[in-house]
């Protein structure tokens, strides 16, 4: 059962929560799925400790991606932290080994014709770059530190498929099959606190189910 405390709650002050979301979880509430998204837990974390705030998400994962993720407590702030450019950075397990210790793919990203959910590389597409680099590898795996320059939907995921090594388990972009779990975690983030003026930077390891992935 996920509860928000110690080990889920990365930053929390007056204005402002940074929450590490588990793999298997939607971050809002859809009309197919409306209880046990991280908003409703959240939620619940706002009553449990009476806490008269408001839930505003500043940013978002997919599903099956785990790591960090913001929730302002207050519209203005939300809009606030809109406004500047977070440095995020990601842990990936890839499928293959990237062509190089280190790389920039750069490579627009558009909706693939045919799909709401799936994206593709294609010249009409929207300006995308990702850095990566290559921490550790084991046999035909490897761990990548991946940073987002901008943020079009599923782009490491994209970017990674690009250059023939899409990320470990990704059946969307790598071997097909039923979605689950694919070995991204959103571990850094790097921001200026709106109303301190205070640049924190907020960081989440490699969680369990993919260290026994890699090492």
């Amino acid at each position: 059962m996920f509860t928000l405390g110690p080990g889920t709650v990365y930053y929390e002050d007056e204005f402002l929560l940074v929450i590490n979301k588990p793999a298997g979880m939607l971050v809002h509430p859809t009309v197919k799925e409306d209880g046990g998204t991280l908003y409703n837990f959240v939620k619940r974390y706002y009553e449990a400790s009476h806490i008269e705030s408001g839930l505003h998400p500043v940013s978002r994962l997919d599903r099956n991606t785990s790591g960090l993720v913001v929730f302002a407590k207050q519209p203005r702030i939300q809009f606030l932290l809109s406004q500047q450019q977070m440095v995020k950075k990601y842990l990936g397990i890839t499928a293959n080994l990237p062509p190089a210790a280190e790389g920039i793919i750069e490579a627009p990203i558009a909706r693939k014709e045919g799909s709401i959910i799936e994206r593709c590389i294609s010249e009409s597409g929207k300006y995308a770059r990702t850095d990566y680099r290559v921490l550790f590898t084991n046999k035909n795996m490897a761990l990548a530190e991946l940073t987002l320059h901008t943020g079009r939907t599923h782009q490491i995921r994209v970017h990674l498929a690009h250059i023939g090594c899409p990320l470990y388990n990704d059946n969307l972009y790598g071997t097909p099959g039923p979605q689950s779990r694919h070995a991204l975690h959103a571990s850094y983030l790097k921001f200026t606190h709106p109303v301190t003026g205070r640049v924190l930077e907020i960081s989440c390891g490699l969680p369990e189910d993919l260290r026994k992935i890699i090492y």
